[in-house]
């Protein structure tokens, strides 16, 4: 293995293009440049510093975002905490109801009813006007349904701000001013109001983002089935009042009296330019390049991935947001946790935070408000960037540097080199010895004196080598051709030993040297061995010459050996022939044939039509027996004799064994052809004649079997079997004959072997399995016995009769009797046991009339089955005469109940004469006499004397084989006792019961019978 590593690394650096020492030492270079940058960039991307930086820039907005959403929160959950004023204005309203002061039905059309509830309102609203972060409060009053209400209708209200919630208040109230209230609750109020002052609240109808509608619908259409807390809502569009300026968002809520009657909203009001007070964006970059968004959007997640968001309030000069379409931001996320905005062509890093207003289950909960903070991204992530472009530029430093290194050290290492190649070059257009100057490098002084010095040895090595090569038993020629330098070197005696002693000592150049090679091998055979070398077979003047022409490329240079190998050719052609051909005869043997003819197969084209004529000489054993072994070899050899001289050229011939030969006639256009040709080689041989010891003359004898091809068989192995079986068809009939193959005495020759096979095998492996067919009373229809039916899953042997029959011609039915016992004991004895059968019934087992099962097996059984012994009735079959000896050994068998059924009575040996010697308990009619008894007087008139004769002796009749319901009646008619037949139940593995119209019919001829 390490000596093929070897010669792949050695053929490795051949293929390798050459390079100058220059090239190799920068190359070098290079190389651990690029590792050693690529190991620089690898760590720079495994710590992944830009993207930390990356992440903490993101990391710390998110921090700010979330810190500021917690604040915000805070002031509109402070702000929405309005259940203690609701409940103090609905219990002042309830007052005035109860004292008659005010009225539901004209609470919002009159202005003195509704002057009063105002008037005692007021100082509830300024109490929580200035205990909460608010810029303005506002209380709205309605009790009508407002889808019915016409747009620009007053309502009575009031609405306070406070344009510095933050500062002291003053003791008047002159920090406040009134943006809606009748004349009336402002000269109570003694507080002065806005530019923008109007008396009342004109309504607005179906306007998005109104501080009435939407709540007060909300709560009066699902009849304030909810806490009045629960319809809170915050406008999610800033709005400005009529006549004035300034933006603000506002939560209100609607007033419900303990009954459910919605009777106005009351509400608090954050202005725009307060809240951007709370939203300091300078926190979020120093040079405000961040802004945050008070957002609301009704989305529950990205759809596509675009969240869309509605600009609430923002916290200073919105840039951002400019060109966005109706303030809707369309925020995109960017699958790693963060969203972006992309605006004016630039995209900006958004941080989104909920600001929880609502509770999860109230009527606006739908309505999501974050806080979020967005920064543009490309001062966002500046720091990084130019972390980024710093690494960048000391790489290409770092890279330009060692690149122009290296050049450096490249040239100078190479230069003392060079300069040696020079010189060697020199020495070498001058024919002389190379004198190499020094380097000063230790190494490549030392390489260059070890060459000069090799230089020298080689020339000297070389005269030695062509002395020896002069002085060698085996002659041995060469060359050399450069094809850098057109040079060519040739031994003494190569052209000798390829036959061309006249181009000895001829100028050649390299292409003419070529040419001569090329005709040589030409005008000379040539075969090519499996290692690539090419054999020449050179007529020479004292015989012909085995030569051997090996060549190689190294670089420029082709170099080729000649070597004179005649005598190992000679010994190898010895070798093989003594291996692939008979000694005695001189024709091929087994292993040559078979070689032969598997390459002939392989080619049909050359087949044609073919014999395969198999051969086995007659007599040899006489001749050998009679004169000896030395007149036996000579009948073979004289048969090899008559083979090969009465064969055309190209037929096979070969002697497989002692008496065995095989003939391939191939490449025939037809059958005919072919005949003839065996005809020829048959009558030469009848007439080929030697004179024996005793003076009888010996005549060749073959006994032969012909397989055609391709009509037989296509391949070899098919051809050889059916050659060789007609073959020894003519040895079993007619010897010295030769005959064609025939596939359909072959075929039945087959079934019949393998019918005898399995025959054995079901001996072998007592592979057979057993049916049981009930036998029942004819009186009762109830189960009596059982009949053991063998049965076998062989396919040859499917039928009993050809068991039986293949046992009387093998003489194994002493096998068959033995198996039928102790597997029928055994298959029934587990029935038994399982419950499948009836506990107390017979088992009728078959046995053979002229067989009796040995002393051994006699007690094996009764050992193993006793019970079942005691109820056993042995069948004797009609098959065979009765042999009575066998009788009485089976009737004193141990164990046995001594009774025995007549089986087939009317049929075969079972006749009277049987039937006085046997004595049986059980006769059993054939299924000939019972099968149409109902019609036959004949028959029924047998089944009448059989009757008359068994019933006084004790004996019973079984009726078997009934087939149907008329040949039942007739049989239980006439006074058979039991009944068995595929009308009552079929054999099977586990039997069943008797069927229904069977034992109905025994039922109503036994009442009949009664009656």
């Amino acid at each position: 293995m390490f000596d093929a590593w070897k010669e792949r690394q050695r053929q490795r650096l051949k293929n390798r293009p050459e390079r100058t020492v220059f090239y190799n030492i920068f190359a070098t270079m290079m190389l651990v440049l690029v590792v050693e940058l690529l190991m620089a960039v690898a760590s720079i991307l495994a710590v992944n510093v830009t993207g930390q930086l990356d992440e903490n820039a993101k990391d710390l907005l998110t921090m700010r975002v979330r810190n500021r959403a917690s604040y915000v929160q805070e002031i509109l959950r402070n702000a929405e905490d309005l259940d203690q004023l609701s409940e103090q204005i609905t219990a002042t309203t309830q007052q005035l109801l109860k004292s008659g002061d005010i009225s539901l039905d004209t609470l919002d059309n009159s202005s003195e009813q509704s002057d009063a509830l105002l008037v005692a309102l007021a100082p509830q609203l300024l109490d929580t006007l200035r205990t909460k972060q608010v810029t303005g409060i506002f209380i709205m009053l309605n009790t009508h349904d407002l889808d019915t209400c016409e747009v620009g209708k007053k309502m009575p209200g009031i609405y306070l701000r406070d344009m510095d919630p933050d500062a002291r208040p003053s003791e008047r109230n002159s920090d406040l001013l009134l943006e809606r209230a009748s004349a009336t609750v402002v000269k109570e109020l003694a507080i002065g109001t806005d530019k923008g002052w109007q008396p009342a609240f004109p309504y607005q109808g179906d306007t998005k983002g109104g501080i009435l509608r939407t709540v007060f619908q909300t709560a009066y259409k699902s009849g304030a089935s909810l806490s009045a807390e629960s319809y809170g809502r915050w406008t999610t569009n800033s709005y400005c009042l009529a006549g004035d300026d300034r933006h603000a968002i506002a939560y209100s809520m609607p007033l419900i009296l303990p009954d459910g009657t919605v009777y106005g909203v009351v509400g608090v009001e954050l202005l725009t330019d307060y809240l951007q007070t709370k939203l300091p964006f300078t926190e979020l970059d120093e040079d405000k390049a961040g802004t945050y968004f008070i957002v609301t959007t009704t989305d529950d997640a990205l759809t596509d991935g675009v969240l869309s968001l509605r600009k609430t309030v923002t916290s200073g000069e919105d840039l951002v947001t400019a060109d966005a379409p109706l303030g809707v931001l369309n925020c995109r996320s960017n699958g790693n946790g963060g969203n972006w905005v992309e605006l004016n062509d630039k995209r900006y890093y958004m941080v989104l935070e909920p600001l929880l207003v609502y509770n999860r289950n109230a009527p606006f909960a739908a309505e999501k408000w974050f806080l979020a903070g967005t920064m543009e991204q490309s001062v966002l992530l500046a720091f990084s960037d130019r972390v980024r472009e710093v690494l960048l530029a000391t790489l290409l430093f770092t890279l330009v540097l060692s690149v122009l290194g290296s050049l450096l050290i490249s040239a100078r290492l190479a230069s003392p080199i060079n300069h040696l190649y020079r010189e060697v070059i020199d020495a070498q257009e001058k024919k002389t010895f190379p004198r190499l100057s020094r380097t000063a490098i230790r190494e490549v002084d030392r390489f260059a004196e070890t060459i000069t010095q090799l230089n020298r040895e080689l020339v000297t090595n070389s005269t030695k080598f062509l002395r020896i090569m002069d002085m060698a038993s085996v002659e041995i020629g060469g060359y050399e051709l450069r094809t850098d330098t057109g040079s060519v070197f040739v031994t003494d005696n190569f052209f000798s030993l390829l036959g061309k002693p006249e181009m000895q000592g001829e100028p050649l150049s390299v292409r003419r040297f070529e040419e001569v090679l090329k005709d040589i091998r030409e005008k000379n055979p040539c075969d090519h061995t499996a290692e690539g070398d090419e054999l020449l077979t050179i007529q020479q003047p004292d015989g012909v010459r085995y030569i051997m022409l090996r060549s190689t490329i190294e670089g420029h240079a082709k170099i080729g050996l000649a070597e004179d190998v005649t005598a190992a050719v000679l010994e190898r052609k010895r070798i093989e022939h003594e291996r692939d051909h008979d000694i005695l005869t001189g024709l091929y043997n087994r292993q040559a044939f078979n070689r032969v003819c598997t390459e002939l197969f392989a080619a049909p084209e050359r087949m044609g039509v073919a014999a395969l004529m198999m051969m086995d000489l007659d007599n040899l054993k006489h001749i050998n027996d009679t004169y000896g072994h030395d007149w036996g070899d000579q009948y073979i050899r004289r048969t090899g004799q008559c083979l090969r001289d009465n064969t055309p050229a190209g037929t096979v011939c070969a002697r497989l064994s002692g008496d065995e030969f095989l003939v391939l006639f191939h490449g025939y256009r037809s059958r005919d052809a072919v005949r003839e040709k065996i005809d020829c080689l048959t009558n030469a041989m009848q007439q080929s004649v030697a004179l024996l010891p005793s003076g009888n003359a010996l005549h060749i004898s073959l006994s032969g079997g012909i397989a055609w091809y391709p009509d037989d068989g296509q391949d070899w192995e098919t051809l050889k079997k059916y050659a060789d079986f007609a073959m020894y068809q003519v040895k079993h009939a007619d010897k010295g004959r030769v005959e064609e193959f025939d596939i359909g005495v072959y075929n039945r020759e087959a079934y019949a072997e393998r019918t005898r096979r399995e025959f054995r095998q079901l001996l072998s492996n007592a592979q057979v399995f057993y049916c049981f067919q009930p036998i029942f009373s004819a009186r009762s229809g109830r189960v009596v016995a059982y009949e053991a039916l063998m049965r076998s899953d062989l396919p040859t042997l499917r039928s009993p009769a050809t068991i039986m029959k293949l046992a009387r011609e093998q003489g194994a039915l002493y096998e068959i009797e033995r198996i039928t016992f102790t597997k029928a004991l055994e298959t029934f004895d587990s029935l038994c046991r399982a419950g499948s059968v009836s506990g107390d019934a017979m088992l009728f087992v078959n046995s053979i009339a002229n067989t009796c099962l040995s002393h051994e097996d006699g007690k094996y059984i009764n050992s193993h089955w006793h019970e079942l012994c005691r109820r056993m009735v042995v069948e004797i079959t009609e098959e065979e005469a009765i042999d009575y000896e066998a009788l009485e050994k089976k009737r004193n068998a141990p164990g046995f109940s001594g009774m025995f059924a007549l089986d087939d009575y009317g049929s075969g040996y079972s006749n009277e004469n049987t039937l006085l010697q046997l004595a049986p308990r059980f006769v059993k009619v054939d299924i000939t006499i019972i099968r149409g008894i109902d019609t036959s007087p004949d028959k029924q008139q047998i089944l009448r004397n059989v009757v008359a004769y068994a019933h006084p002796r004790s004996m019973k009749i079984v009726a078997e084989g009934v087939e149907t319901a008329a040949e039942l009646r007739t049989v239980i008619e006439l006074g058979a006792d039991l009944l068995q037949g595929y009308f009552l139940a079929r054999p099977a593995i586990v039997p069943g019961d008797i069927a229904p119209e069977a034992a109905a019919i025994i039922r109503e001829l036994q009442r009949r019978k009664k009656d």
